[in-house]
């Protein structure tokens, strides 16, 4: 890359900070959950506008979703970047989403004079709900992203930073066991207790799982009834399981349909087993981009960088099997506040939230310039790709 285009990079990176900062600080003192993104949309996407980029708001009839394009009118690579922006109920952004799309969104911008010079264009995609909606999940398969050739994004972390190669697949899943009701103290032998049933499946899954190494599955009970004096008619649980491709998840399915049936039975109850939300693929990066990348975040300040698989789920593992793609995560410094809690969301505005600021958006987009500018790389990223599905 051009010396003259790195210092104009980071020339506009500087400039947009204040603006960014500001964004960032907006969407954690007034925090939406999946769905209900109106002001985080509403600011993004002005940004994007003020700053010359062309918004499609709703994207693909989804609410407070958005694309925003820059184009060169030639032809040329298709980059894109995901921004995420909702948060957490009860918690806020103690998962970091409004560091993540206003790094996005910092990149994009910074990445204009790229764009120019090589040809091709960035999108940024508003993609609301990662938490709750998985709204990638939905509009992949669909077709939503086909337009770009490649799919990036940066997630924060409390500690330590991973270049990694592969997070988990994740099936969320409903059990509900139904009984009979019966007044508890006068006739409790009339009934049939579904709570029994689902104490009996927690047991029995608790003791299972650990026949099912690299995995994980992890649940609550839902509802367990209303009154103590009713026998329970009605019971479920909530369930996660993960694992590191889809057919090791359909493993644990078929063992959570199995415990179901088998407490079911013991119990005199009747159950059902569903997906209660969409179900996740395992991530899978492209480490042409990845190396790219790499290169920057270590040129720009970040030192211990690890390349150890990731034990969380995200709806870019989606994206990822369909487009090259990656997720890393980078530290934000904060090993005492644990990932999805208040004491993470408050890191998110420390002072050291600004210098993983700037460090992300600056490896972000200078990996999207060497790709626009790196038409050999191109072939290679797409190569990779090819040969990954080809042996999945």
């Amino acid at each position: 890359m051009k010396k003259a285009l790195e210092e104009e990079i980071l020339r506009s990176i500087e400039e947009i900070m204040p603006q960014l900062s500001h964004i960032a600080k907006t969407l954690y003192e007034n925090p939406e959950i999946g769905g209900e993104e109106k002001l985080a949309s509403r600011l993004l996407c002005e940004f994007l506008t003020e700053n010359g980029f062309s918004v499609e708001k709703d994207y693909w009839k989804i609410p407070h979703a958005f694309r925003a394009v820059y184009d060169s009118g030639r032809e040329g690579a298709a980059v894109g970047l995901f921004a995420e922006y909702d948060a957490l109920p009860d918690i806020g952004h103690g998962c970091g989403h409004n560091l993540i799309c206003v790094t996005s969104l910092g990149a994009a911008v910074s990445l204009k004079k790229a764009v120019d010079e090589s040809g091709g264009k960035v999108v940024v995609f508003g993609t609301p709900g990662e938490e709750n909606l998985q709204t990638k999940t939905v509009m992949t398969p669909e077709g939503a992203f086909d337009e770009i050739d490649v799919a990036m994004m940066i997630h924060p972390q409390p500690e330590g930073t991973s270049c990694c190669e592969k997070t988990l697949a994740v099936e969320s899943l409903q059990i509900d066991f139904f009984g009979k009701a019966s007044h508890a103290g006068l006739a409790p032998e009339e009934g049939i207790n579904a709570l029994d049933a689902a104490v009996l499946y927690y047991t029995m899954i608790s003791m299972k799982k650990q026949y099912f190494p690299e995995t994980n599955v992890h649940g609550i009970i839902g509802e367990g009834g209303k009154k103590a004096s009713v026998i329970t008619p009605y019971a479920n649980l909530k369930y996660l399981t993960r694992a590191w491709d889809m057919e090791r998840l359909a493993d644990l399915r078929t063992m959570v349909e199995n415990c179901a049936e088998a407490a079911a039975k013991a119990t005199g109850c009747s159950f059902k087993v569903f997906n209660n939300e969409m179900t996740n693929a395992a991530l899978m990066s492209n480490k042409h981009i990845l190396d790219v990348f790499e290169k920057y975040l270590r040129r720009f300040g970040e030192e211990n960088i690890s390349h150890e698989d990731v034990k969380i789920s995200t709806d870019m593992g989606d994206v990822s099997q369909r487009i090259p793609s990656i997720h890393p995560l980078v530290s934000l410094d904060c090993p005492d506040a644990a990932l999805h809690s208040k004491e993470f969301a408050e890191a998110t505005m420390t002072d050291y939230a600004e210098v993983y600021l700037r460090r992300c958006i600056s490896a972000l987009c200078f990996t999207a310039a060497e790709i626009l500018e790196d038409e050999k790389l191109l072939e290679d990223i797409k190569s990779e790709f090819a040969s990954k599905k080809r042996g999945a």
